[in-house]
């Protein structure tokens, strides 16, 4: 698909949307600006929506329960709160019929077409990457084993073997504790071609290790997406991790500055906005996914015959991460801990992850003195128990939690001097 032809689609899907949402009341009643917005340089009119807004996820609720009411139906994913405030959204059919053929871009015309994929990810809930994958499995023509993340790797080990399946779908987190695993070896696993990821990035600690122990493994990104949007971008075989072609045509992505929310110079580093483009039950505008990066609009031509513009992630604004799939805010966090210290501030935690070749260490550091040393154990012991926290310990890949006391001149800075929320620390993998 051409430049112009890309420009030409996603403007009157835009249009569309516009229309779409101007003709609701319930939507005017919320967004009143709306009547404003025509095209896309009215856009910046309306809010900022995001699952915790300044409206207390009021914005974000709205529109999940609009969605429901919807004449149609379609495919409801919502959160149990286990990790966080409930959400849900329902997507129409034909929303969801969509982004199967955007998912399976990433296969374009090469001879990469596994025979046989295992489907590790997360079923039910806000999990809707399950469905997805399974979906893009049926459109290549592939067989499709619908395993799930709760099996088990010993087991998946034992379906892999026994179909020699050829492709594993699952989160980074789900590969780390499958690929080191101690009794899972390469006898059951040396069909596998194939790793395709989704949910959180692969980290480079993992991919290097899976490279030297599994030179014949192929990793690649399942596709850039999440359950409220539907795909964003689609990793080639010419791409970079971390790298993407944007759905220029079915999605409509502003790099801004996360402070100010305005947009920051072309291909310069900032936060992600997105506005699917595709028909839906609800109109999603200008949504807070909490990734930042860029766009690269000089690439021309990608070496697969794709035009589309290349999307660069960076990482997490420091508000939020995703481990095991799920993603965590800091909002959340505090949540937490304020039911056992209420007086507690954000400049009182910081969040460490430890992410090594099997999974992910969770060291909760909190300022020595807001916490005792005789009320340290006493968290520590409250927080596996606690709902939100023992369903975060329970998400595959994640190897426990540990609560330390520090000085806070102690916690870790970044480069600029400044003490984020959350921290990552890779583990070198040792040599074999």
């Amino acid at each position: 698909m051409s430049n112009e032809l890309v420009t030409e689609v996603s403007a009157e899907a835009l249009s569309h949307k516009l229309a779409h949402a101007r003709s609701l009341p319930w939507f005017r009643a919320l967004y009143p600006r709306i009547l404003e917005v025509q095209e896309l340089a009215d856009l910046n009119r309306l809010p900022v929506l995001a699952v915790e807004d300044e409206s207390g996820g009021g914005l974000f609720t709205a529109l999940g329960e609009a969605s429901h009411r919807a004449p149609g139906g379609g495919l409801t994913l919502t959160s149990g709160g286990s990790t966080g405030n409930r959400k849900q959204i329902s997507h129409s059919w034909a929303f969801n019929a969509a982004i199967v053929p955007l998912g399976a871009r990433m296969f374009g015309a090469t001879d990469e077409r596994p025979e046989v994929a295992i489907n590790c990810l997360t079923a039910g809930e806000m999990q809707g990457a399950f469905q997805y994958a399974s979906a893009i499995v049926r459109h290549i023509g592939a067989r499709l084993l619908p395993a799930g993340s709760q099996m088990g790797v010993q087991r998946v080990a034992e379906l892999i073997q026994t179909h020699k399946a050829d492709a594993l779908i699952c989160t980074p987190s789900f590969a780390a504790a499958l690929f080191n695993h101690e009794r899972v070896g390469a006898v059951q696993l040396c069909s596998l071609k194939w790793l395709y990821y989704i949910g959180e990035p692969c980290s480079k600690t993992l991919r290097d290790q899976l490279a030297r122990d599994w030179p014949m493994l192929n990793i690649r990104s399942l596709g850039y997406s999440s359950t409220e949007t539907g795909p964003i971008g689609f990793q080639c075989a010419h791409l970079e991790h971390g790298s993407y072609h944007l759905h220029a045509d079915a999605m409509l992505l502003e790099v801004v500055d996360p402070l100010t929310l305005q947009a920051v110079a072309e291909e310069e580093t900032g936060e992600f906005l997105l506005t699917p483009l595709l028909p839906d039950h609800v109109p999603l505008l200008r949504y807070r996914i909490g990734d930042r990066g860029r766009i690269l609009r000089t690439v021309t031509k990608c070496a697969c015959g794709s035009s589309m513009p290349v999307l660069t992630l960076e990482g997490r604004v420091e508000t939020s991460i995703k481990l095991g799939g799920a993603l965590i805010t800091q909002s959340q966090v505090l949540h937490v801990l304020r039911q056992l210290l209420p007086q507690l501030h954000a400049t009182d935690v910081q969040v460490q992850i430890e992410r090594q070749p099997e999974g992910a260490r969770i060291r909760l550091v909190l300022a020595e003195d807001i916490l005792t040393a005789d009320t340290q154990s006493v968290i520590e012991d409250a927080l596996q128990v606690e709902g939100q926290a023992s369903a975060l310990l329970r998400l595959p890949g994640l190897l426990g939690l540990e609560v330390k006391r520090l000085a806070r001149q102690e916690f870790e800075t970044t480069l600029a001097g400044k003490t984020p929320f959350f921290v990552t620390f890779e583990q070198t993998p040792a040599p074999s």
